[in-house]
């Protein structure tokens, strides 16, 4: 983006401090303003500004948290009604009043201002804060838009953000000018880009090196999952993000999830749509891990121009380091720019071609089907209410498009993190024996001798790595073993490996009975019933130990895997009983047992 206008900052001050030093008062109007630094008080600088406002934030808890603290100001959000902003526009006509709403909160204020006939466009300046959202999220949340019409109908209108985003092919921002706010200080922050085949592996890797708090940002709720169930350490953190995404975890039976961030635990995670525009307050500067996650979810992947900075941007007292683990996918399908100019193009003509000759022709058998095919199409997507190119919905579309071709070479990855003006990069390659991709292939998607097959070239592959006494190699060995092997079947596979080798069992044909013979194994219930299962589980629940039900469960399996007994079934408490005799409670709004005594 080119600017019309350059006005300095210097370390300590503000953003009111900018622009009085340029000679404004106050946010000045029909601009679009880079302020490049989050946490500048730009929201703040307009919340005091003696004059009417209409403040529009991307979610709830910046509303609600700005309002608390500003005189004369509303927060608008689900919930709140028509009436109830008509009250306060009437208590306060003759205040500098200030409307916080979300996007999709407008519609009530527009309502509200026409009930007490007020005309908004000539008595409020309008702000839309963390404009880079009206193309990111509009292909998800497409209500975002809805105050955009009117927002041009305003005399006094700006937009702002640490990363503005503004659609290219929208003739409506051209008289805009562009405003550049510029630290004259060294601002730029430590940033460790980590590529990886093995992004479960590389995080437990680099959280076991953090101490203190830390804030994971990942936007797949489906990849959080899998980490909480994948990661011991990870038990009992902490997810930040929307509703949909605690009934997910849920279902889940993950715990403490929330939507208001109040005080962070040791291990934090966050969603996308959930931190935008948010303060996190921390005691101490956390270290801070993003992650995109290819194999586990394609969405995962993080904007290094966008939504990385905004991310460390949340934290108002700094962080103590910032790590980015991404996998990277060769094959993952993308447009280039000039591939979406003429799909657009190309689709734009056949569209409206389509139109043209419905208008034209009375034939039934062509009206029908021509309306069957302007009805439904893949261009639809891309249309405004009227049926005309919207430009935030096709400006998301090479926005999302560009990042994604970011993730299909490291040398592309690393070159954006390396133009932008915000980090200091760095870059480590860390490749593992046994990829995500692998691992969820034999956890989910192979028959059962496929499953075997690569099982055992994996098991050769880290032969090696088995031998070798360096403590760090050897636990991350360990780890991966126990991702690999989930099954009983999966045990018999690498007992034969350990006792006889790979040729054996490709020899048994990987067949289950030929492993159990030649191992001579036990049955389900001897092994459950030995002397070692019992000195197991005596080591692992200790008497007067107080565990959460989930924990206990999570435990059990732990125990049964280094047994070699079937983990893929649902483990109970009921099955600790056996061996010890146990007490149920309840602490916190959870489910509690206690070892009294072992039998």
């Amino acid at each position: 983006m080119e600017y019309d206008r350059i006005y300095s900052i210097r370390k300590g001050e503000y953003f009111a401090d900018a622009l009085k030093r340029a000679g404004k008062d106050f946010i000045p109007t029909n601009c679009i303003i880079n302020k490049l630094l989050p946490g500048l008080g730009a929201t703040h600088c307009e919340l005091t500004a003696p004059r009417k406002s209409i403040i529009i934030e991307p979610n709830v808890p910046v509303i609600e948290s700005k309002a608390k603290v500003h005189k004369n100001s509303l927060a608008i959000y689900k919930g709140v009604s028509v009436r109830q902003i008509t009250d306060f526009l009437e208590k306060n006509q003759d205040k500098h009043y200030k409307l916080l709403t979300t996007p999709e909160g407008f519609t009530k204020i527009k309502e509200a201002m026409l009930a007490v006939n007020i005309d908004m466009y000539t008595e409020c300046f309008i702000l839309f804060d963390e404009c880079e959202k009206l193309v990111q999220d509009v292909h998800y949340r497409d209500s975002i838009r809805e105050p955009m019409n009117d927002f041009f109908h305003f005399q006094h209108k700006a937009l702002i953000s640490a990363t503005p985003i503004v659609p290219e092919k929208d003739n409506r921002f051209d008289s805009f000018m562009r405003v550049l706010i510029q630290p004259d200080y060294e601002y730029r922050q430590k940033l460790k880009l980590i590529t990886t085949n093995n992004v479960l592996e590389t995080l437990q890797e680099v959280i076991e090196a953090k101490r203190g708090t830390v804030c994971i940002f990942c936007n797949s709720i489906d990849s959080i999952d899998s980490f909480y169930r994948l990661i011991p350490e990870l038990n009992n953190a902490c997810t930040f993000c929307s509703e949909d995404g605690q009934y997910k975890l849920w279902k889940g039976n993950r715990r403490k999830k929330s939507m208001m961030i109040t005080e962070l635990e040791r291990y934090n995670f966050f969603t996308s749509r959930f931190y935008s525009a948010v303060d996190i307050i921390c005691k101490n500067p956390p270290h801070v891990i993003l992650i995109s996650d290819l194999h586990g979810a394609t969405q995962s992947v993080i904007d290094p121009t966008t939504e990385a900075i905004q991310i460390i941007g949340r934290f108002r007292g700094g962080v103590n380091t910032v790590t980015h683990i991404a996998s990277i996918r060769p094959d993952l399908e993308c447009m280039s720019t000039n591939e979406i100019d003429n799909w657009i193009q190309g689709a734009s003509h056949i569209f409206n071609g389509w139109k043209t000759q419905l208008a034209q022709t009375s034939n039934i058998g062509e009206r029908t089907l021509l309306q069957e095919a302007i009805g439904e199409n893949s261009y639809l997507p891309y249309l405004d209410a009227n049926g005309k190119p919207d430009p935030f919905l096709i400006a998301n579309l090479y926005e999302k498009e560009q990042v994604k071709r970011l993730y299909t070479s490291t040398v592309l990855l690393c070159s954006v993190y390396q133009q932008t003006d915000y980090f200091i990069f760095s870059h480590e390659e860390r490749l593992m024996p046994v990829s995500d991709n692998e691992r969820m292939a034999i956890q989910h998607r192979l028959a059962k001798k496929k499953r075997a097959e690569l099982i055992v070239r994996k098991l050769e592959e880290m032969e090696k790595m088995s031998r070798t006494t360096d403590k760090k190699v050897q636990k991350r060995y360990q780890r991966m073993l126990g991702n690999l092997l989930t099954t009983t079947n999966d045990r018999y596979i690498y007992d034969c490996f350990c006792r006889f080798g790979g040729d054996f069992i490709r020899e048994s044909d990987y067949n289950e009975n030929k492993l159990r013979t030649a191992l001579n194994v036990s049955s389900e219930h001897t092994i459950k019933q030995s002397g070692q299962m019992r000195s197991s589980i005596q080591r692992t629940f200790p008497i007067g130990s107080e565990l959460s039900v989930q924990e206990v469960k999570s435990m059990l399996k732990q125990v049964y895997k280094k047994m070699g007994l079937n983990t893929g079934r649902g483990i109970t408490t009921k099955e600790l009983e056996q061996y010890a005799e146990i007490e149920k409670g309840w602490k916190h709004d959870n489910r509690t047992i206690k070892i009294l005594k072992f039998k």
